[in-house]
């Protein structure tokens, strides 16, 4: 029997904040007491581009330049996270008492990617394009993105997913919704599919150091879709691998600014080569919820979506 999700709100909120289940609720169902259903047509296919890059890298921002030039040609179906690996040395900070390349850009979640992908084994600058390819031919150098970017909007999408944050101040909520465009492993007899969704926060105009091979050293560089951190772990969690068109897995998420800020301080003192724990001073008003959805037999992403962290 088909299951309605209504969003009932109480005086004190109180069941709402908990409801933090990841159950499969069929569909239609409604949201905030409108009685129509969601329309599923809205959804199109997107594309995440992860860029491997570094401050010393003086390639770099000719790759940064193409997701930018992809961006602009696809608008907002093409999402992009830069991601600054702890090897080769280009993304090692200097002493704090430097004057320049003192920022510390790196993760624990963006090394957990490298060991892997391996995209610094080739060299950067090295992106995926929704990780197609893997194991052997997902190692991307800047001008075959475009080719694949391409192959990859041709796509049906076969999730669709919607964000809402209350984030202010540091603190607040994100909301998750994932749902099924059509059904998914119902004819599938030998191998069935699993489904894995993965949440991350990235920031853009955050001004340092950079090497560039026509600039040299750029003192006011502006990096943008800096991968600062993953809620849910490097690899997320399951989604689950049977859904009838319209069902639907949902979610909240606590977030706490400062909190996620000193793991990343804390990570870098105490496991990175040469961290120095300059890598706070987040920019809540400049972060991007990036969330993707993967299939966990070959990491291929199937669908993503970004959004403001806070609402401006």
């Amino acid at each position: 029997m088909k299951k309605i999700k209504y969003i009932i709100a109480t005086l004190f909120g109180i069941l709402l904040f908990n409801i933090t289940s990841c159950d499969i609720i069929e569909g239609p169902y409604l949201i905030d007491n409108n009685t129509n259903p969601v329309d599923t047509n809205t959804f199109v296919k997107k594309v995440l581009i992860e860029d491997f890059t570094g401050h010393r890298c003086p390639n770099c921002p000719a790759a940064a330049e193409e997701l930018v030039s992809l961006q602009d040609f696809y608008g907002d179906r093409v999402i992009g996270i830069a991601i600054h690996p702890s090897s080769p040395a280009f993304s090692t900070p200097s002493p704090l008492t430097a004057s320049s390349y003192t920022y510390d850009f790196r993760t624990q979640f963006g090394d957990d990617i490298d060991n892997i992908f391996e995209l610094t084994t080739v060299g950067l600058p090295r992106g995926m394009v929704n990780r197609t390819g893997f194991d052997t031919q997902h190692q991307l150098g800047k001008d075959e993105w475009s080719s694949i970017v391409q192959t990859e909007l041709e796509k049906d999408p076969i999730f669709g997913i919607t964000l809402s944050s209350n984030v202010s101040n540091g603190n607040g909520t994100i909301s998750i919704t994932a749902e099924a465009l059509t059904n998914i492993n119902l004819d599938k007899k030998e191998k069935i599919e699993d489904y894995n969704i993965v949440i991350c926060l990235t920031e853009k105009n955050i001004v340092q150091w950079q090497k560039d091979n026509t600039a040299g050293d750029i003192e006011d560089y502006e990096h943008n879709h800096v991968l600062r951190t993953m809620i849910n772990t490097t690899f997320g969690e399951s989604i689950g691998n049977s859904f009838v068109d319209g069902d639907i897995w949902e979610k909240d998420y606590s977030v706490d600014i400062t909190t996620l800020e000193n793991t990343n301080e804390n990570h870098s003192l105490n496991t990175l080569f040469m961290g120095n724990g300059n890598c706070k001073e987040w920019n809540e008003d400049n972060m991007e919820i990036v969330v993707y959805i993967y299939n966990t037999s070959n990491y291929e992403i199937v669908q993503v979506e970004e959004k403001h962290l806070t609402n401006h």
